[in-house]
């Protein structure tokens, strides 16, 4: 864990089509909201990847809309960092009992001065970890989403 996390390498992860898999998962700018489906969907998915064997998820890469080619992605979606800032994508992450070991790197993108992309290393866990909604989850990669 605690890889260089940069443009250049999430570049490369769109041109070189890396699927998503057991452990790597894409999200649009879209799955950081402040309403509470979008949050617990994020505790969903940081504490599934620590219940399973850790994983990379990086918030602010678009993935194809085609079924056949929703596993890859397509390109960089900007996410606006005076809206949600790193200290926030934290916070909610900190609700997931227990806390699990996360780094999240916040990658800047050239698009604007506010502009980045979070890629958040998630660890494997010694223990179950739930999600804010009281659930524990276990990352299921399905080829068909």
């Amino acid at each position: 864990m605690n890889t260089v996390w940069d443009k250049a390498r999430i570049c490369s992860y769109i041109t070189g089509k890396i699927e998503e898999s057991v452990n790597l998962d894409y999200k649009a700018a879209g799955a950081l909201a402040k309403e509470q489906k979008k949050t617990t969907e994020i505790t969903k998915d940081v504490s599934s990847f620590a219940n399973s064997g850790g994983g990379v998820i990086i918030y602010g890469v678009r993935q194809f809309d085609a079924k056949n080619l929703s596993h890859l992605p397509e390109k960089i979606d900007p996410i606006d960092r005076r809206e949600f800032n790193k200290e926030w994508l934290e916070h909610i992450i900190s609700t997931i009992q227990p806390r699990p070991n996360v780094i999240i790197h916040s990658v800047q993108l050239s698009s604007a001065p506010d502009h980045v992309v979070y890629v958040v290393e998630v660890a494997a866990g010694r223990t179950a970890h739930q999600a804010n909604d009281c659930r524990y989850y276990k990352s299921l990669f399905e080829n068909s989403k």
